[in-house]
Protein backbone atom coordinates (compact mmCIF):
# COMPACT_ATOMS: atom_id res chain seq x y z
CA UNK A 1 0.00 0.00 0.00
CA UNK A 2 1.37 3.65 -0.97
CA UNK A 3 -0.02 6.43 1.51
CA UNK A 4 0.28 9.50 0.04
CA UNK A 5 0.93 12.68 2.41
CA UNK A 6 -0.61 15.77 1.46
CA UNK A 7 -0.42 18.81 3.86
CA UNK A 8 -2.69 21.76 3.08
CA UNK A 9 -2.66 25.33 3.83
CA UNK A 10 -4.90 28.23 2.14
CA UNK A 11 -4.78 26.37 -1.09
CA UNK A 12 -8.24 26.42 -1.87
CA UNK A 13 -7.49 27.75 -5.75
CA UNK A 14 -5.23 24.52 -7.08
CA UNK A 15 -6.34 22.06 -4.39
CA UNK A 16 -9.01 20.57 -6.90
CA UNK A 17 -6.05 20.16 -9.49
CA UNK A 18 -4.04 18.41 -7.53
CA UNK A 19 -6.78 15.95 -5.89
CA UNK A 20 -8.15 14.81 -9.52
CA UNK A 21 -4.57 14.32 -10.81
CA UNK A 22 -3.85 11.68 -7.86
CA UNK A 23 -7.48 10.24 -7.76
CA UNK A 24 -6.36 9.75 -12.07
CA UNK A 25 -3.26 8.21 -11.79
CA UNK A 26 -2.42 5.14 -14.27
CA UNK A 27 -1.35 2.44 -11.56
CA UNK A 28 -2.53 -0.87 -10.56
CA UNK A 29 -0.75 0.11 -7.09
CA UNK A 30 -2.99 0.51 -3.95
CA UNK A 31 -2.66 4.19 -2.99
CA UNK A 32 -4.52 6.02 -0.49
CA UNK A 33 -4.17 10.01 0.47
CA UNK A 34 -4.04 11.41 3.99
CA UNK A 35 -4.47 14.73 4.04
CA UNK A 36 -3.75 17.44 7.12
CA UNK A 37 -4.75 21.20 6.94
CA UNK A 38 -2.81 23.51 9.03
CA UNK A 39 -5.73 25.99 9.80
CA UNK A 40 -6.44 26.79 6.52
CA UNK A 41 -8.98 30.09 6.42
CA UNK A 42 -9.45 30.56 2.62
CA UNK A 43 -12.06 27.73 2.28
CA UNK A 44 -10.39 24.84 2.08
CA UNK A 45 -11.27 22.77 4.42
CA UNK A 46 -14.46 22.76 2.64
CA UNK A 47 -12.48 21.34 -0.36
CA UNK A 48 -11.16 18.74 1.61
CA UNK A 49 -14.02 17.53 3.18
CA UNK A 50 -15.98 17.37 -0.30
CA UNK A 51 -13.30 15.22 -1.53
CA UNK A 52 -13.26 13.11 1.76
CA UNK A 53 -17.03 12.48 1.00
CA UNK A 54 -16.55 12.00 -2.26
CA UNK A 55 -13.86 9.61 -1.93
CA UNK A 56 -14.09 7.44 1.37
CA UNK A 57 -12.00 4.79 -0.06
CA UNK A 58 -9.03 6.71 -0.95
CA UNK A 59 -9.04 9.68 1.24
CA UNK A 60 -8.73 10.22 4.89
CA UNK A 61 -9.00 13.95 6.26
CA UNK A 62 -7.47 13.88 9.77
CA UNK A 63 -9.11 16.53 12.56
CA UNK A 64 -8.21 19.55 12.70
CA UNK A 65 -5.62 20.31 15.45
CA UNK A 66 -3.51 23.26 16.59
CA UNK A 67 -1.54 24.64 13.61
CA UNK A 68 2.05 24.19 13.01
CA UNK A 69 2.84 27.24 11.42
CA UNK A 70 4.97 25.68 8.71
CA UNK A 71 5.13 23.30 5.71
CA UNK A 72 7.56 21.15 7.33
CA UNK A 73 6.00 21.00 10.32
CA UNK A 74 2.48 20.10 8.75
CA UNK A 75 4.58 17.13 6.80
CA UNK A 76 5.91 16.04 10.32
CA UNK A 77 2.66 16.22 11.77
CA UNK A 78 1.48 14.18 8.94
CA UNK A 79 4.31 11.18 9.88
CA UNK A 80 3.17 11.32 12.99
CA UNK A 81 -0.19 10.51 11.95
CA UNK A 82 0.78 7.70 9.79
CA UNK A 83 2.68 5.99 13.03
CA UNK A 84 -0.49 6.69 15.25
CA UNK A 85 -2.60 4.58 12.58
CA UNK A 86 -0.11 2.50 11.43
CA UNK A 87 -0.40 3.06 8.06
CA UNK A 88 2.85 2.13 7.24
CA UNK A 89 4.08 -1.41 8.01
CA UNK A 90 6.32 -3.73 6.43
CA UNK A 91 6.20 -3.43 1.95
CA UNK A 92 4.40 -0.16 2.33
CA UNK A 93 5.55 3.34 0.87
CA UNK A 94 4.88 6.71 1.56
CA UNK A 95 4.86 9.42 -1.03
CA UNK A 96 4.42 13.56 -0.31
CA UNK A 97 2.39 15.93 -2.21
CA UNK A 98 2.36 19.79 -2.17
CA UNK A 99 -1.38 21.10 -2.52
CA UNK A 100 -1.28 23.28 -5.75
CA UNK A 101 0.54 21.29 -8.33
CA UNK A 102 -0.49 18.37 -10.93
CA UNK A 103 0.96 14.87 -11.18
CA UNK A 104 1.63 13.65 -14.38
CA UNK A 105 -0.46 10.31 -14.78
CA UNK A 106 2.31 8.01 -13.86
CA UNK A 107 3.90 9.56 -11.38
CA UNK A 108 2.88 7.06 -8.81
CA UNK A 109 4.32 4.30 -11.15
CA UNK A 110 7.61 5.12 -12.24
CA UNK A 111 8.18 5.95 -8.76
CA UNK A 112 7.07 2.54 -7.40
CA UNK A 113 9.59 1.21 -9.71
CA UNK A 114 12.21 3.39 -9.17
CA UNK A 115 11.84 2.97 -5.79
CA UNK A 116 11.95 -1.63 -5.96
CA UNK A 117 15.26 -0.42 -8.41
CA UNK A 118 16.70 1.23 -5.44
CA UNK A 119 15.43 -0.61 -2.74
CA UNK A 120 17.12 -4.06 -3.96
CA UNK A 121 15.54 -5.61 -0.83
CA UNK A 122 12.48 -4.67 0.93
CA UNK A 123 14.77 -4.44 4.45
CA UNK A 124 17.00 -1.59 3.06
CA UNK A 125 15.64 1.89 4.40
CA UNK A 126 15.37 3.84 0.86
CA UNK A 127 14.32 7.45 -0.78
CA UNK A 128 13.74 8.34 -4.22
CA UNK A 129 12.76 11.72 -6.05
CA UNK A 130 12.52 12.99 -9.44
CA UNK A 131 12.20 15.81 -11.60
CA UNK A 132 9.99 18.68 -12.07
CA UNK A 133 8.39 20.80 -14.61
CA UNK A 134 8.29 24.58 -13.80
CA UNK A 135 4.76 25.84 -14.66
CA UNK A 136 3.48 29.13 -14.14
CA UNK A 137 -0.34 29.48 -12.35
CA UNK A 138 -2.24 28.39 -15.34
CA UNK A 139 0.40 25.54 -16.21
CA UNK A 140 2.48 26.76 -19.05
CA UNK A 141 5.76 24.95 -18.79
CA UNK A 142 8.28 27.95 -17.59
CA UNK A 143 11.32 25.43 -17.81
CA UNK A 144 11.33 21.01 -18.43
CA UNK A 145 13.76 20.52 -16.17
CA UNK A 146 13.36 21.93 -12.43
CA UNK A 147 17.27 20.21 -11.35
CA UNK A 148 18.23 22.69 -14.38
CA UNK A 149 16.20 25.45 -13.96
CA UNK A 150 17.39 25.22 -9.84
CA UNK A 151 21.17 24.64 -10.75
CA UNK A 152 20.26 20.95 -8.57
CA UNK A 153 22.81 18.23 -8.62
CA UNK A 154 20.72 14.90 -8.03
CA UNK A 155 23.97 12.68 -8.13
CA UNK A 156 25.19 14.95 -5.09
CA UNK A 157 23.42 12.84 -2.02
CA UNK A 158 26.59 11.24 -0.15
CA UNK A 159 26.26 12.73 3.46
CA UNK A 160 29.02 14.92 2.90
CA UNK A 161 26.89 16.59 0.08
CA UNK A 162 23.37 16.42 2.16
CA UNK A 163 24.71 18.21 4.91
CA UNK A 164 26.01 21.09 2.87
CA UNK A 165 23.07 21.60 0.34
CA UNK A 166 19.59 19.21 -0.05
CA UNK A 167 19.39 18.17 -3.69
CA UNK A 168 15.78 16.10 -2.96
CA UNK A 169 11.97 17.76 -3.72
CA UNK A 170 10.04 16.41 -1.50
CA UNK A 171 6.80 17.02 -3.65
CA UNK A 172 8.50 14.37 -5.58
CA UNK A 173 9.85 11.77 -2.66
CA UNK A 174 9.09 7.99 -2.08
CA UNK A 175 10.10 6.48 0.86
CA UNK A 176 9.73 2.77 2.22
CA UNK A 177 8.40 1.68 5.34
CA UNK A 178 12.41 1.40 7.07
CA UNK A 179 13.13 4.63 6.04
CA UNK A 180 10.03 5.60 7.87
CA UNK A 181 10.73 3.66 10.86
CA UNK A 182 14.33 5.39 11.51
CA UNK A 183 11.93 8.72 11.17
CA UNK A 184 10.94 8.38 14.70
CA UNK A 185 12.86 11.05 16.22
CA UNK A 186 12.05 14.25 15.01
CA UNK A 187 14.55 17.44 15.35
CA UNK A 188 13.50 20.42 17.12
CA UNK A 189 15.26 22.36 14.40
CA UNK A 190 15.51 21.07 10.72
CA UNK A 191 15.54 22.80 7.36
CA UNK A 192 12.86 20.67 5.80
CA UNK A 193 11.14 17.45 6.08
CA UNK A 194 12.96 16.30 2.68
CA UNK A 195 16.32 17.22 3.78
CA UNK A 196 15.88 15.49 7.03
CA UNK A 197 14.67 12.39 5.59
CA UNK A 198 17.81 12.54 2.81
CA UNK A 199 20.09 12.83 5.53
CA UNK A 200 18.89 9.82 7.17
CA UNK A 201 18.71 8.31 4.18
CA UNK A 202 22.71 8.55 3.16
CA UNK A 203 23.48 7.86 6.40
CA UNK A 204 21.53 3.97 6.70
CA UNK A 205 20.18 3.02 3.48
CA UNK A 206 20.02 3.94 0.27
CA UNK A 207 18.81 7.41 -2.31
CA UNK A 208 17.53 6.93 -5.86
CA UNK A 209 16.57 9.51 -8.35
CA UNK A 210 15.28 10.34 -12.11
CA UNK A 211 16.20 12.90 -14.31
CA UNK A 212 12.52 12.74 -15.83
CA UNK A 213 9.64 15.02 -14.61
CA UNK A 214 7.13 13.49 -12.28
CA UNK A 215 4.92 16.17 -12.15
CA UNK A 216 4.30 20.13 -12.91
CA UNK A 217 5.68 22.29 -10.79
CA UNK A 218 3.38 24.95 -9.90
CA UNK A 219 4.58 28.70 -9.51
CA UNK A 220 2.36 30.99 -8.20
CA UNK A 221 3.58 33.83 -6.18
CA UNK A 222 2.91 31.87 -2.55
CA UNK A 223 4.58 28.74 -2.97
CA UNK A 224 6.51 27.85 0.55
CA UNK A 225 9.15 27.24 -1.28
CA UNK A 226 9.30 27.96 -5.09
CA UNK A 227 11.55 27.48 -8.00
CA UNK A 228 14.42 30.56 -8.89
CA UNK A 229 15.84 30.67 -11.89
CA UNK A 230 19.97 29.97 -11.42
CA UNK A 231 20.74 32.05 -14.20
CA UNK A 232 19.07 35.16 -13.38
CA UNK A 233 21.33 37.66 -11.32
CA UNK A 234 18.39 38.30 -9.65
CA UNK A 235 18.69 34.51 -8.08
CA UNK A 236 21.72 36.09 -6.60
CA UNK A 237 20.80 39.49 -5.77
CA UNK A 238 18.10 37.96 -3.41
CA UNK A 239 20.33 35.92 -1.54
CA UNK A 240 22.70 38.67 -0.69
CA UNK A 241 19.29 40.74 0.36
CA UNK A 242 18.18 37.98 2.99
CA UNK A 243 21.26 37.57 5.07
CA UNK A 244 18.99 36.91 8.40
CA UNK A 245 17.24 33.55 6.31
CA UNK A 246 20.58 32.41 5.41
CA UNK A 247 21.65 32.95 8.96
CA UNK A 248 19.25 30.76 10.24
CA UNK A 249 19.09 28.11 7.12
CA UNK A 250 23.07 27.56 8.72
CA UNK A 251 21.73 27.00 12.23
CA UNK A 252 18.84 24.63 10.81
CA UNK A 253 20.98 22.94 8.91
CA UNK A 254 23.74 22.85 11.69
CA UNK A 255 21.71 21.44 14.02
CA UNK A 256 20.26 19.38 12.21
CA UNK A 257 23.03 17.30 11.75
CA UNK A 258 23.81 17.44 15.40
CA UNK A 259 20.55 16.11 16.25
CA UNK A 260 21.39 13.19 13.92
CA UNK A 261 24.62 12.74 15.57
CA UNK A 262 23.63 12.73 18.96
CA UNK A 263 19.96 10.81 18.80
CA UNK A 264 21.50 8.58 16.23
CA UNK A 265 25.05 7.43 18.02
CA UNK A 266 24.71 3.57 18.20
CA UNK A 267 23.51 3.60 14.51
CA UNK A 268 26.59 5.65 12.75
CA UNK A 269 30.12 4.24 11.40
CA UNK A 270 32.78 6.11 12.93
CA UNK A 271 33.30 7.79 9.90
CA UNK A 272 29.97 9.41 10.00
CA UNK A 273 30.23 10.82 12.84
CA UNK A 274 33.45 12.90 12.43
CA UNK A 275 31.85 14.11 9.42
CA UNK A 276 29.26 14.89 11.11
CA UNK A 277 31.15 16.72 13.90
CA UNK A 278 32.86 17.91 11.43
CA UNK A 279 30.44 20.11 9.95
CA UNK A 280 28.19 21.09 13.26
CA UNK A 281 31.36 22.52 14.90
CA UNK A 282 32.22 24.63 11.70
CA UNK A 283 30.72 28.12 13.81
CA UNK A 284 33.51 27.57 16.60
CA UNK A 285 35.98 28.07 14.21
CA UNK A 286 37.60 31.33 13.05
CA UNK A 287 36.99 32.83 9.23
CA UNK A 288 40.38 30.75 7.92
CA UNK A 289 39.51 27.78 9.90
CA UNK A 290 36.42 27.20 8.62
CA UNK A 291 37.83 27.73 4.92
CA UNK A 292 40.18 24.52 5.91
CA UNK A 293 37.19 22.64 7.33
CA UNK A 294 34.99 23.14 4.74
CA UNK A 295 37.71 22.13 1.37
CA UNK A 296 39.26 19.39 3.69
CA UNK A 297 35.77 17.47 4.27
CA UNK A 298 34.58 18.74 0.96
CA UNK A 299 31.53 20.62 2.08
CA UNK A 300 31.37 22.61 -1.11
CA UNK A 301 28.04 23.30 -2.89
CA UNK A 302 27.44 21.97 -6.28
CA UNK A 303 29.19 25.02 -8.19
CA UNK A 304 31.97 27.63 -7.35
CA UNK A 305 29.49 31.02 -6.88
CA UNK A 306 27.64 28.97 -4.23
CA UNK A 307 30.66 27.74 -2.19
CA UNK A 308 32.00 31.20 -2.51
CA UNK A 309 28.65 32.73 -1.14
CA UNK A 310 28.41 29.80 1.56
CA UNK A 311 32.18 31.03 2.44
CA UNK A 312 30.96 34.51 3.58
CA UNK A 313 27.72 32.65 5.24
CA UNK A 314 28.97 30.69 7.44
Amino acid sequence: MITILLACYNGKEYLPAQLDSILAQNTQAAFSVLIRDDGSTDGSWEVLEDYAGRYPERITLLPKTQPTGSAKGNFFALLDAVGEKGLCRPGDYLMFSDQDDVWLPDKVERTLALMEQTQGSPAVPALVHGNLKVVDKDLKVLNPSFFAFQGISPERCSLTNLLVQNCITGCTMMINQPLFALADKTPPECAMHDWWLGLLAACFGKIGYTIEPLMLYRQHGDNSVGAKDIRDLSFYTHKLSQKEQIQKNYREMFAQAEFLCREYEDKLSDQQKEILQAWYTIPKLGRFGKARRILQYGFTKNTWLRTLGQFFSI
